[in-house]
């Protein structure tokens, strides 16, 4: 009897242990036990979720009850735009909200900073300007492109 239960109280530490990810990929419900309270709603009109923690705000749009783009920038302004983030906390942010995957810069040539993700099934992109980092699932993209493509006609 002892035994089992050596093997098991491990197993039960790793479940309560393991963090949630406010990340793609993730319910609303994970994104409310990570980083709190929405400050605004509107997923039944929009698709959309807002928060704000440690300094950052967080826009998520979900599809089929998971986020497939997310928006992040710094809270504080500076002449009406967010801070820039810094590379360092870029890194960050790619690692704890990029879905677990590794993130490979784009060979590209770009104003913007631009990764890959190495399972293919998503990208992200630092505006330099606005100073604001977005992770997207390429399918969220095609959806999005085909919507403009739509109302152009």
């Amino acid at each position: 009897m002892k035994r089992p239960m050596k093997l098991l109280c491990p197993l039960l530490l790793l479940l309560f242990v393991t963090p949630l990810h406010a990340q793609i990929g993730a319910s609303p419900e994970e994104f409310s036990v990570r980083l709190g309270k929405p400050e605004r709603e509107t997923l039944k009109e929009s698709g959309l979720i807002r928060f704000r923690k440690q300094g950052l705000c967080y826009i998520a749009h979900f599809e089929n009850n998971r986020s497939d783009v997310l928006s992040i920038f710094s809270e504080n302004q500076l002449m009406d735009l967010p801070e820039d983030l810094g590379e360092d906390r870029i890194a960050s942010l790619l690692v704890s909200e990029g879905g677990n995957v590794t993130w490979n810069p784009s060979g590209r040539f770009s104003i913007n900073r631009v990764w890959n993700s190495s399972d293919g099934k998503s990208f992200a992109v630092y505006d330099t300007m606005r100073h604001k980092l977005v992770i997207m699932t390429r399918a969220a993209y095609k959806r999005e492109k085909s919507a403009v493509e739509r109302a152009r006609l």
